[in-house]
């Protein structure tokens, strides 16, 4: 990607991504920033981003941001899910199913199973890209996820 392919994606994809975020991040401010840092990121990253990966590329460089924004402040993974669900425009049902699936995980207490689990079953990653965000290898991953069912199925026969 060259001067003039990044200005033109800058002009493409700017407004679509700070809306996004505006969205997630429920105020202005922090969605102009986190989109800056879109392409920041883009910039260090340009020559591995193919053109027609780009807007797929932002949004979830977005969200990741959001995301990261989210933990730091503090935020419970139920606030966040509950921003991405606004954000994409899921209707109520959706978010009852949400709910639902926040309910069933609950009784995993390890951090970094739950993390996982999050990331793998709730957001979507694959094993991979899961391994990838928590610097882990991918049997740590599936090792991970096969102890945080375990334990989710022990909750349920007892319960």
């Amino acid at each position: 990607m060259n001067e003039c392919q990044f200005q033109q994606a800058y002009l493409n994809y700017k407004a679509d991504i700070t809306r996004y975020l505006e969205r997630l991040m429920g105020n202005r401010e922090d969605a102009e920033d986190l989109t800056q840092e879109c392409f920041i990121r883009l910039i260090n990253v340009q020559s591995e981003v193919s053109m027609d990966k780009l807007g797929s590329y932002l949004r979830k460089t977005a969200r990741n941001l959001a995301i990261d924004i989210f933990r730091k402040r503090g935020r419970s993974s139920k606030q966040i899910w509950r921003a991405e669900l606004a954000s994409n425009h899921y209707d109520t049902s959706e978010m009852e199913i949400q709910e639902s699936i926040e309910e069933i995980v609950s009784p995993v207490k390890n951090g970094e199973h739950r993390k996982i689990l999050e990331l793998r079953l709730l957001h979507g990653y694959t094993t991979r890209e899961t391994a990838e965000l928590v610097n882990k290898s991918e049997g740590m991953i599936r090792s991970s996820l096969f102890h945080a069912v375990k334990r989710i199925r022990q909750t349920r026969v007892i319960s």
